[in-house]
């Protein structure tokens, strides 16, 4: 991309979402203070201000939106458990042992991969955002050191500072982002050859040092490059994906041009905007009840204040010297029912309904009442199976909007990085013979949820043909034991090298059931051996009362 036509498409951007930002500068006012500012470039440490939240009256928006966003945090990806495994495509492949423990230990080093960065501090940033303007950017880089890969870098940016166009599906096609940097910071990224004589000499003076520059960032995609071979190492301007950082006031292109090899930049939004690319969350729905809420706790201060502290009136003339309120103070009155002070006579109780009224309001669109069972320190099991439930039917679909605009293509990205870093070792020839193909399932304990409905019905059906198999045996013929014992397994997510492979499975099978047939000749044998040795004692015992020379039936005729 030229760097005019970049500046052109970012100033197009920036003046098109001018309508939706007036409602995003009123939720960063009274929901997330201190997250950016809208209208004002900061071009210096001394333009930040710090009294964001001196109009805040009432703060069950901000604590009820850092609430949801710790929840889907914890349901979601919790930084506790691995919260997804890869599985083949083809099915075969998931069968077998071997090209089964490589892709789990693959997953394994994904998610360690995604331990040892920073995703889980700039999540919880992505996911603030996503619950308060609906929208959100977060960025993945990789550290290398000397052509070697390091570790993965996240960058959550602020929504102030992010722009896209989407494409014909709806997903994010060119990324933008603006950054306020100092000269300093501009001539340590990019090196004196990368950046324009007036940033160098400003760097320099202390005079200019600390004013910002507008800085663009864009990353796009190459379309004469879209068909290169992503699974090797490939140059930077050889890769799908290219990324430029531009000056704004003069276009001046800083540095050198870069490339990825996938989209770093992925944009979720909690349910999208008809006919907008922009989305919206719960904080838009409940901003009438924020704005109100506000209002009635101000109103209820100042009239606190008149109760606390009331005015005073006194007659026309009554008073003769200053009025004095300080402690031990002295005012003459022309007589004691002169002066007295004024009841405002205020109906703490109706307010203090409607406030509650409100707060609860908020909450319930927050969904807070939902997630929060009880207040106790602990929850029994069944309650943080209920509490999952109840996060299942109410993030469903916006679960679904995450898995796709956010969370599969953070992993596909990932196992690539890593692939292409040679963290996994060769896979297994028979993954070559195939067509390799990988699916992501997801096991986070909201997730985990959603799986446990389908094993608890295979359950119930399992324990329903025991009862019928009592009275009929040949029901217990129906089920395909193998099959469900092994979807029981991927349903509760147990890892596949606790379970045998196919071939130790028919290897058990056939040692015992030639143990079985050998214990069966056995007990053949020995019933064999007692009937011959039971007859022989018997002809014994029938020679022992014959007489000698004459059989016993000719003694008995004798």
């Amino acid at each position: 991309m030229d760097p005019l036509e970049i500046r052109r498409r970012y100033d197009a951007l920036v003046s098109q979402r001018k309508t939706v930002e007036d409602v995003w500068e009123v939720i960063n006012q009274l929901v997330v203070p201190f997250r950016g500012d809208f209208f004002r470039d900061i071009t210096s440490e001394h333009a930040v201000t710090w009294r964001d939240n001196r109009e805040i009256f009432d703060s069950t928006a901000i604590d009820a939106a850092n609430t949801l966003a710790a929840s889907i945090h914890g349901a979601l990806t919790s930084p506790a458990i691995r919260w997804f495994e890869l599985g083949y495509r083809d099915h075969t492949l998931n069968e077998i042992q071997e090209s089964r423990e490589w892709l789990e230990r693959s997953s394994e080093k994904c998610f360690m991969a995604l331990q040892d960065s920073n995703f889980n501090l700039e999540a919880n940033e992505t996911y603030l955002d996503l619950v308060t303007y609906g929208t959100s950017m977060i960025i993945e880089e990789v550290q290398e050191k000397n052509g070697v890969f390091q570790k993965l870098i996240f960058q959550s940016v602020p929504v102030e500072e992010m722009w896209f166009e989407q494409d014909w599906s709806g997903q994010a096609h060119r990324s933008y982002r603006r950054y306020m940097w100092t000269p300093v910071q501009i001539v340590t990224k990019f090196g004196p050859e990368g950046c324009p004589e007036d940033i160098i000499t400003k760097a320099k003076t202390s005079q200019g040092m600390d004013v910002k520059e507008k800085v663009v960032m864009v990353i796009y995609p190459r379309e004469d490059k879209k068909d290169a071979n992503v699974s090797r190492i490939l140059a930077p301007r050889e890769r799908p994906w290219g990324m430029k950082y531009i000056l704004h006031k003069d276009a001046y292109e800083l540095g050198e041009e870069g490339g990825y090899y996938e989209n770093p930049a992925f944009i979720p939004r909690w349910r999208k905007t008809s006919k907008s690319m922009w989305g919206h969350g719960p904080a838009m729905i409940a901003l009438p009840d924020i704005l109100t809420i506000n209002s009635l706790v101000e109103l209820i201060l100042k009239a606190t204040e008149k109760v606390v502290d009331p005015p005073t009136k006194v007659t026309e003339r009554g008073l003769l010297s200053d009025l004095d309120l300080e402690p031990a103070g002295l005012t003459v009155v022309r007589t004691m029912d002169s002066m007295e002070p004024y009841e405002s006579k205020a109906r703490f109780d109706v307010s203090q309904l409607q406030r509650e009224q409100l707060k609860q309001s908020i909450r319930s669109i927050f969904f807070v009442d939902q997630l929060e069972l009880k207040e106790s320190p602990a929850m029994t099991a069944t309650e943080v199976q209920t509490r999952y439930e109840l996060m299942q039917r109410l993030l469903g679909p916006t679960l679904g909007r995450l898995q796709s605009d956010y969370l599969d293509p953070l992993v596909q990205r990932t196992f690539n990085i890593l692939y292409r870093a040679g963290q996994f070792g060769e896979p297994p020839a028979i993954v070559f013979d195939s067509s390799g193909e990988l699916d992501i399932i997801y096991t986070g304990p909201l997730v985990r949820a959603q799986r446990a409905d389908i094993a608890q019905g295979v359950t119930r059906w399992i324990a329903t043909l025991a009862e019928l198999g009592e009275v009929t045996p040949d029901v217990l013929d129906v089920p395909n034991w193998d099959a469900i014992a092994k979807e029981i397994a991927s349903l509760e997510g147990v890892p596949a090298k606790l379970m045998n492979s196919d071939v130790v499975i028919k290897k058990l099978r056939r040692q015992r059931q030639e143990a079985i047939a050998a214990e069966q000749q056995a007990l053949q044998a020995q019933e064999e051996g007692e009937g011959m040795k039971a007859m022989g004692e018997g002809q014994k015992a029938l020679a022992e009362v014959t007489p000698i020379g004459g059989s016993a039936a000719g003694q008995e005729a004798a």
